[in-house]
């Protein structure tokens, strides 16, 4: 029998490089703020998950990706590859 599963989005409060937070920011907007990172190549922004400091770098990417960082896409991905096969 089928049944819909609901998930919450995952939000991560995200700070700039003077610490003021941009607020809590769901998985697309986190994308956005990367593209906007990378274009600009803008230093010392980063984001806090589990009480840990995960530095975007000037080319958007995650100091540390990974342990928990917007990973239940994958995960979810993961599994309905291995239901396929």
């Amino acid at each position: 029998m089928i049944k819909v599963n609901k998930y919450e989005v995952q939000t991560i409060e995200h700070f700039d490089n003077n610490g003021n937070s941009l607020g809590f920011l769901n998985y697309l907007e986190a994308i956005d703020l990367r593209i906007q990172i990378a274009t600009q190549r803008i230093e010392g922004y980063y984001a806090i998950l589990n009480n840990s400091k995960i530095m975007i770098d000037s080319t958007a990417h995650y100091e540390n990706w990974g342990n928990g960082l917007y990973d239940l896409e994958g995960e979810l991905l993961r599994k309905l590859l291995k239901a396929q096969m």
